[in-house]
């Protein structure tokens, strides 16, 4: 093996390449590597001065001076030319190293055969990134470099390499005779930099050389220091210059991406660094659809961020097979493992034991292998049931009629009406679902309702052996609420905003029809979401939007007061928690967790949830008349003994969650080969063409042939196409 020269090319960034500087020289061997700095012009005197200090006191380190700014390419080839019995590593002065990495490298450089290049993995280095692929990461679960470094040399060695089509230049190491055969890097063509590693990489490989992404090394990249604001548009060039020279490129890489054939080694890296964790581990068990449900495991993530670890088990084919991901702080991240329940249950079950997973949360069984239920028993933990919806009572999830409307658990027909809606399974009767439900509710250490009003109504079919009633975290994140302010004046119309992805039974009817009524009259109706169909153009609607964007765009629809016209008794709505939050009147059903939650609020009225059209008009007009909505007199709720707990997530929640250590064995691991797989955000075809059937179907023409669709067709042909929220089809790109 041959002695090696570090090259570190630098032209911004000090203290990047300060921190770049320190790893490296306290990571190499002076008796075989040496650390060649090059600085290239660099417009920041306090770079030019640290470096010449630091070539003064380090003797393993020669300090090369480009006397004007040269560009990446002219400065990287000076760096391989100036010794030519030497392997060269490629360092980016953004990139920190640690352990032994460039003994590893170097070692699987004359391990493998014909090497050209050999890339390790980072946290940003496109197809070498982890650990979700092709993205810039932080460091995962917070640790540092170091600690992630020897993870990766612990499971893999100089063998576990994979053949890329080009290496990743902040870091990549190149073999001298490969270099003496292929010749350094196109000056002329490349010019100042982007694009020469993979022109390169593919000159070597036509040469009949390989260029490898290597397991067991991990470096950190910050990335994107040296260019900047430049970094896109020498991208872009590099793209067509490599066209050019390489026509096959794009192709390769593309086949690559597909593939993605590193995704056995990431998933695996990131099992043992959850199997390592010193965390408490829960594994959260929802349904594919988004919505609330989805929200509040995500927010539960978010809540106990740096205190516990977080899983998520996800039904893929109905009944049949999961998803097992993992998140890492508040991420969920991209890389996950396939499980076909039937036959790979007990491997799921050893997975998790070796994870350490010290409680199972359940927030929807829609969609889920009834198996499953048993995994609390087979990891012989205790487990938490969230309410979300009422889907275990009869399979409908919001107790509405074929109409949409609220049906009343007190009605003969109840049942019967519910069906009308949601179907059960052929052969299957309200009572035998609930039956079949029995042993997942009435087993769980701790029920947990979103509010009173859900308790109430679920425990009239279910017994529960600890019910919790507990507003989610969001409540007491954003205490205290600010107190609302009526700011309606009279040259102005008043603005009423109704909020989300509105369906029949959340009052996408009877908006229309009270905006169409009104139309004319001093007041405007706001949509921020969209509507399970087009809504006419007496509703002003906005689209949907992202989480993280709401408050800006509420701000600058600038509503008065706010508007729920619900049809069946939501169990929390985090849309209720946004106008709150906001400080904004008002106006909900007296149905579901409203009432409680906006009990004894200023500006906040409480109305039938049932008004027909001419009533709600009557309402609106009288809100224009008197300026005000009433203030909430209805009293906070709880049921029989049991109040809202304000403290259970802020301490029992966690106190049930023992610390598992992690025992991943060797036949585990292997056992897992054929289950991972790359969870991919992007939309399927289906997808693709039902979120242009919903573009076409918000104008105004194609609306009114849509609507003569009954309900049923269109909400079939929707499932058929997808089961994902619209949404996120939507949003996706």
């Amino acid at each position: 093996m041959r002695k090696v020269d570090v090259i570190v090319p630098v032209y911004r960034g000090l203290e990047e390449t300060r921190r770049c500087l320190d790893s490296v020289l306290a990571s190499v061997d002076p008796e075989w590597a040496r650390v060649l700095v090059i600085n290239d012009g660099s417009p920041e005197p306090a770079i030019t001065d640290y470096l010449r200090q630091l070539a003064a006191t380090q003797t393993d380190l020669v300090l090369l001076e480009n006397e004007q700014n040269l560009g990446f390419v002219a400065t990287v080839n000076r760096g391989m030319q100036h010794d030519p019995e030497r392997d060269v590593l490629l360092l980016n002065s953004d990139v920190e190293v640690a352990n032994d990495w460039l003994r590893r490298m170097r070692e699987a450089a004359y391990h493998n055969d014909k090497v050209a290049s050999l890339t390790p993995f980072s946290n940003n280095a496109t197809i070498c990134s982890f650990p979700d692929f092709c993205r810039e990461n932080p460091l995962a679960f917070g640790l540092s470099v170091a600690e992630l470094d020897a993870c990766f040399a612990g499971q893999f060695g100089p063998g576990d390499v994979i053949t890329v089509p080009t290496g990743v230049g902040c870091c990549m190491y190149l073999r001298r005779d490969c270099l003496d055969a292929v010749g350094y890097f196109d000056l002329e063509t490349f010019g100042r930099g982007y694009g020469e590693e993979n022109d390169w990489c593919q000159r070597a490989e036509k040469a009949g050389w390989r260029n490898l992404h290597l397991a067991n090394c991990f470096v950190y990249h910050a990335g994107g220091v040296s260019f900047g604001a430049e970094q896109q548009a020498r991208v872009d060039a590099a793209q067509v210059l490599l066209a050019r020279k390489h026509p096959r490129y794009a192709a390769d890489v593309d086949s690559y991406l597909a593939a993605d054939p590193a995704r056995a080694m990431r998933g695996r890296a990131l099992l043992a660094l959850v199997a390592a964790s010193t965390l408490p581990r829960v594994v959260m068990v929802c349904h594919k659809l988004g919505g609330g449900a989805q929200q509040h495991v995500e927010e539960l993530v978010q809540f106990y961020e740096g205190r516990a670890l977080f899983l998520q088990l996800t039904p893929e084919q109905e009944g049949e097979s999961v998803v097992l991901t993992c998140y890492d702080g508040t991420r969920r991240l991209q890389d996950g493992l396939h499980f076909e329940v039937p036959g790979e249950y007990d491997k799921l079950v050893r997975l998790l034991a070796g994870l350490g997973v010290g409680r199972v949360h359940f927030h929807h069984t829609m969609g889920l292998p009834p198996r499953l239920w048993l995994l609390p028993q087979d990891l012989d933990c205790g487990y938490d049931l969230t309410i979300h919806d009422y889907y275990l009572i009869n399979g409908n999830p919001t107790l509405t009629d074929s109409d949409a409307r609220f049906v009343s658990d007190e009605r003969e027909d109840f049942d019967r009406q519910c069906a009308g809606h949601y179907p059960l399974p052929a052969g299957v009767d309200a009572g035998q679902w609930r039956d079949n439900q029995r042993l997942l509710v009435e087993n769980a250490e701790r029920v947990i309702f979103p509010s009173a009003d859900a308790g109430r109504r679920f425990t009239r079919f279910f017994k529960a052996r600890s019910a919790v009633v507990a507003w989610h975290p969001d409540y007491q994140l954003s205490q205290p609420y600010p107190v609302p302010h009526w700011r309606v004046s009279a040259d102005k119309p008043l603005r009423v905003l109704v909020l989300g992805a509105l369906s029949r039974e959340k009052g996408a009817d009877i908006l229309e029809a009270v905006a169409q009524a009104m139309a004319g009259e001093a007041i405007q109706f706001h949509l921020l979401g969209y509507a399970y169909r087009a809504l006419a153009g007496s509703v002003i609607t906005h689209g949907p939007y992202q989480n993280s964007d709401v408050y800006a765009l509420i701000d600058e629809i600038d509503p008065d007061v706010v508007w729920y016209p619900a049809l069946w008794p939501e169990t929390y709505s985090y849309t209720l928690s946004i106008a709150l939050h906001c400080g904004l009147p008002v106006v909900v059903p007296d149905i579901g967790a409203f009432p409680e939650r906006v009990a004894q609020r200023p500006l906040s009225s409480v109305v039938p949830w049932d008004l027909p059209l001419q009533a709600w008009l009557a309402f609106w007009r009288d809100l224009l008349a008197s300026g005000s909505p009433a203030t909430a007199d209805c009293p906070a709720g709880g049921w029989g003994n049991i109040a809202p707990d304000d403290g259970f997530y802020r301490g029992a929640y966690l106190q049930a969650v023992p610390v598992r250590a992690g025992d991943l064995t060797a036949a585990t691991l292997e056992s897992l080969a054929g289950n991972y797989r790359l969870v991919r955000a992007g939309l399927s075809r289906s997808e693709r063409l039902l979120r242009g059937i919903w573009r076409i179907s918000r104008s105004p023409l194609v609306a009114r042939c849509v609507a003569l669709v009954p309900f049923r067709l269109k909400q079939a042909f929707k499932r058929r196409l997808s089961s994902r929220p619209m949404h996120d089809i939507v949003y996706k790109e």
